[in-house]
């Protein structure tokens, strides 16, 4: 049975930011995240790494494991990519600033 799954993007910085959303054969795009947040809606039916970029620069994995319907995430850079989740909703937030 799929899952829908709602991600927010959040800017917490003042200049807009360029994000990339991976995931193969899930989702491929690209937005301009400014001060107001980004959300849109994937539906999962299998374990899936959604990939977040920002500026190229910044990036954060975000792992759904489907049999538990739970969320991890990792990143190389803490202290400006968050992530939070919840049974529904994915939060990654990025407070980068080139």
């Amino acid at each position: 049975m799929a899952r829908n799954k709602t991600l927010f993007l959040y800017n917490d910085t003042r200049a807009d930011q360029e994000w990339t959303v991976y995931s193969e054969g899930i989702i491929n795009q690209s937005y301009t995240v400014g001060q107001a947040r980004k959300s849109f809606t994937i539906t999962l039916s299998a374990n899936a790494v959604i990939k977040f970029g920002v500026d190229d620069a910044v990036y954060l994995d975000a792992i759904y494991d489907y049999q538990s319907d739970s969320w991890t995430s990792r990143t190389a850079t803490p202290n400006d990519m968050q992530f939070s989740a919840s049974q529904s909703a994915v939060n990654v937030t990025c407070s980068y600033v080139p």
